[in-house]
C-alpha cells in the first residue's frame, strides 16, 4: 500500500500522505461494482444532492456522514482505505492498474470526458470487475486523514489514525482531474463542507462473515 515515489499535485504539493510504501493484510470483503447512482441514492435517501443530474450518474457532493448513512441503510457500509485500495490495484503494482497508453479504456479524465460526468459502468473494468474506481468521481472510505499514518500503519486491516482528524480520506480521482495525476496510491482530505466536494460520490462494501 502505499509508494516511496515522488509526485507532485498539479498545485505542487507533494505527495508526502501517499509515503513511504508499506505491506498490508485485510480480511476478505465484497465490493460494489459501481460507485452509488443518483437513481440508487435517491431510493434510499429520498433527495436529490448532486451537481449534476442523470439517474445512471454517480451521485456527487455528498458528504461522508451521509454516504456513510447510505451505505448503512443498504445493509453494507464505507470501505477502509486499505480497502478500497487493494481493489483499485487489483493487483497490479504500477502506478496505475492498467497498461501504459490504455489509460481512455478504464478512467475518465479531464482529457477525455469533455468536461461533462458519464454514466457508471461506461469504462472497462479492473481486473477485479470494478468499474471506474478511477476517473469516476472520488470516493469516501471510513479513514480519518493524517497526513504522516503510514510511517506508523499496522499491517493487519489498518483503520487509520485512532484518534479523529479534521478531514476523512477521498480517494480515486475524479473524471475533472488530470491524467498526470492519476495514480492509485493518490489520497487526498475531503472537506467537511458540500459546497466544497462537486466530485466527491461513494462506493459501498460488505465484510465476507466467517
Amino acid at each position: 500500500m502505499g509508494t516511496d515515489e515522488v509526485y507532485h499535485y498539479e498545485l505542487g504539493w507533494e505527495n508526502i500522505s501517499e509515503r513511504p510504501a508499506h505491506k498490508v493484510c485485510v480480511s476478505d470483503f465484497f465490493m460494489d461494482k459501481y460507485e452509488i447512482t443518483q437513481a440508487e441514492w435517491q431510493e434510499v435517501m429520498g433527495k436529490h444532492v448532486s451537481n449534476y443530474s442523470g439517474k445512471n450518474l454517480a451521485v456527487d457532493r455528498i458528504t461522508w456522514k451521509d454516504a456513510a448513512k447510505y451505505c448503512l441503510r443498504v445493509g453494507k457500509r464505507l470501505p477502509w482505505e486499505a480497502e478500497w485500495e487493494f481493489a483499485a490495484k487489483a493487483g497490479t503494482t504500477g502506478q496505475n492498474p492498467w497498461e501504459e497508453g490504455q489509460s481512455n479504456d478504464f478512467a475518465w479524465t479531464a482529457k477525455n470526458s469533455a468536461r461533462k460526468p458519464h454514466p457508471v459502468g461506461t469504462k472497462k473494468p479492473n481486473a477485479l470487475g470494478l468499474h471506474d474506481m478511477m476517473g469516476g468521481v472520488w470516493e469516501w472510505v471510513l479513514d480519518w486523514y493524517s497526513l504522516h499514518y503510514y510511517a506508523k500503519s499496522p499491517e493487519k486491516d489498518p483503520h487509520g489514525p485512532s484518534r479523529p482528524q479534521s478531514w476523512r480520506v477521498i480517494r480515486g480521482l475524479s473524471w475533472v482531474d488530470e491524467l498526470e495525476d492519476f495514480r492509485s496510491t493518490i489520497r487526498l482530505n475531503g472537506m467537511s463542507d458540500r459546497t466544497q466536494h462537486f466530485f466527491v460520490g461513494a462506493r459501498c462494501v460488505k465484510p465476507v462473515k466467517k
